[in-house]
């Protein structure tokens, strides 16, 4: 998960946290994937969690920070 996004490791536990309990969860563009959002935590407005449901067990592909709102959601919602 941090081998491209270094900065998040202090953020490990939020990430999880996204994973466990999203305020939003969106299907990812790459088939078996789905995007995890939580809107307060990590180092941004939002946390973004990426995770890959193609093996077993799934696992978290990459985690960022997003300033905006998750797409569907008014662009002026923090």
């Amino acid at each position: 998960m941090l081998k491209d996004h270094g900065e998040m490791d202090a953020h490990r536990g939020a990430v999880m946290a996204t994973v466990a309990r999203p305020d939003d969860r969106q299907a990812d563009p790459r088939p078996g994937r789905e995007r995890f959002y939580r809107r307060g935590f990590g180092p941004t407005r939002w946390l973004v969690a990426v995770v890959d449901f193609n093996e077993t067990p799934a696992h978290i592909v990459t985690a960022y920070g997003l300033s905006e709102a998750p797409p569907g959601w008014p662009s002026n919602y923090r």
